[in-house]
């Protein structure tokens, strides 16, 4: 049994602070430049296209060393036999596997190699709590702008009825093969 493979059934008020803190991620003044009468012109154009993803490389440096909470999805990155030991922590399901990564400001190295935890499908959703550290790393599948070890992580229920319902047996299959 490892302290980073719990379940958890979360608030409202629980979700809106997780979101807020997806968004902490971004320095303030990162995406300034979007007009609030955005067109789909604009948005389609070379020159808009380089601003947003010159924006979403922007790291906020006064998040090192600050305790967090982010609810996303794991794309597994590193195993030890069947358990996780590194993942990316994503805000959407399918990012990186079936649509393009998210900004290097959206996408988090999660690394507890010192306790795996189990493998969660792709499309479950997970809660990570820890301490995030600012700087980029480079991954087949995406980069990473920030990274939290030593995390608890914790799979995310929006009710006490579909926690009850969780089916806890993990297919022991190498899920990598």
């Amino acid at each position: 049994f490892s302290i980073s493979s719990f379940a958890v059934v979360v608030t409202d008020e629980q979700l809106t602070t997780i979101e807020d803190n997806w968004l902490s991620l971004e320095p303030a003044d990162a995406y300034d430049f979007i007009p609030e009468d955005l067109t789909y012109e604009t948005y389609s154009s070379p020159e808009f296209q380089a601003k947003l993803e010159a924006a979403g490389t922007k790291l906020k440096e006064s998040l090192e060393g600050v305790d967090i909470v982010l609810a996303g999805f794991m794309v597994p990155i590193e195993y030890v036999g069947t358990d996780v030991s590194k993942f990316l922590l994503v805000p959407e399901a399918g990012q990186c596997i079936h649509v393009p990564p998210p900004p290097l400001n959206q996408t988090i190295l999660v690394d507890v190699s010192s306790e795996p935890t189990k493998f969660r499908d792709l499309y479950m959703p997970i809660i990570v709590y820890g301490r995030i550290s600012v700087g980029s790393q480079s991954f087949d599948l995406a980069d990473s702008g920030y990274t939290i070890t030593d995390a608890v992580i914790e799979t995310l229920h929006f009710s006490d009825e579909e926690y009850a319902n969780e089916d806890y047996s993990y297919n022991l299959e190498d899920p990598h093969d």
